[in-house]
């Protein structure tokens, strides 16, 4: 089992936590799953901001994959709630195009936006 937790400066400040499906907790009530939990790091804008790994692949797999997830947590369609986890993660500037695949040209698409998004309404 995988729970992310994303804790940011208005936690410290605040001592709110956000799960990544957007339900608010306070860090208290973590402390029961901390014996079990495996800790995960995921920074942006931050001194250890090095998560863009293998520019020149093409698809988003490990940290660059898992950066993406967290950040957006859901598929990138705004009627579509799909946890970023169940969802491709798609270039936003396609590879054919030369976008490269690092966090900030990713976004999660579920497999049907994934495959409509170029198509055009009549």
């Amino acid at each position: 089992m995988r729970l992310t937790v994303l804790v940011g400066y208005e936690t410290l400040a605040g001592r709110i936590c956000e799960l990544a499906d957007g339900t608010v907790v306070s860090p208290g009530s973590l402390v029961e799953w901390l014996d079990e939990a495996w800790v995960e790091r995921v920074v942006f804008n931050g001194a250890s901001r090095v998560i863009d790994v293998g520019v020149a692949t093409r698809l988003f797999t490990g940290a660059t994959r898992r950066a993406v997830e967290v950040r957006d947590r859901q598929c990138f369609h705004e009627t579509c709630e799909l946890p970023a986890e169940r969802c491709q993660i798609d270039h936003v500037q396609p590879w054919a195009a030369g976008g490269p695949t690092v966090a900030a040209n990713g976004r999660p698409a579920c497999a049907f936006h994934n495959r409509n998004r170029h198509r055009r309404r009549r």
